[in-house]
């Protein structure tokens, strides 16, 4: 009878054993999620060169879902950027993923303009050119561009940009 017992026990500790291990895997599967469309305010402060500091402001039109348990987005920002030495007006494309704790990047077309006293360059000179703004985490992280002078006769046409911030 006591064999009985532990068998019965055995088998019922198997069984509750399989439920217990496909319970947390059913629950953890996530399904996939129609596009959800949004239009959100979107920021940046950043301090680099040639404008020594400025703060970005604009707004992020795109769309977000799931897929295969993943975070997905397609964005577009369209954002000016006034600052100390000089001023840019941009327009991006964004990818970023907030299942991957805020990293990401955006791809930028970009007029910058210069004033007063900008680093690396003379004021009163307009760029155009493009940009890359990459987020390894929380949105924070460096732009870099090439851009060319478009009201210059001068050797320097080119310029290539640097700096740090948070957000745009």
């Amino acid at each position: 009878m006591a064999r009985q017992i532990i068998s019965s026990l055995l088998r019922l500790s198997v069984l509750l054993a399989t439920l217990a291990a496909w319970v947390p895997l059913h629950a953890q599967r996530v399904e996939d999620t129609l596009p959800r469309t949004h239009i959100v305010p979107a920021f940046g402060i950043r301090a680099g060169t040639p404008q020594k500091a400025s703060v970005a402001l604009g707004v992020l039109l795109g769309e977000d879902w799931q897929k295969n348990g993943r975070e997905h987005s397609r964005n577009v920002a369209l954002f000016a950027e006034p600052g100390i030495a000089g001023g840019r007006a941009s327009l991006a494309y964004v990818e970023h993923g907030y299942g991957t704790f805020g990293s990401g990047y955006a791809l930028a077309g970009t007029v910058l303009r210069t004033w007063e006293d900008p680093w690396t360059v003379k004021p009163n000179l307009t760029y155009v050119g493009g940009e890359v703004i990459l987020w390894p985490i929380v949105f924070v992280g460096p732009r870099i561009g090439l851009l060319r002078a478009i009201n210059t006769s001068r050797d320097r046409r080119w310029l290539v940009t640097f700096d740090l911030g948070i957000g745009l």
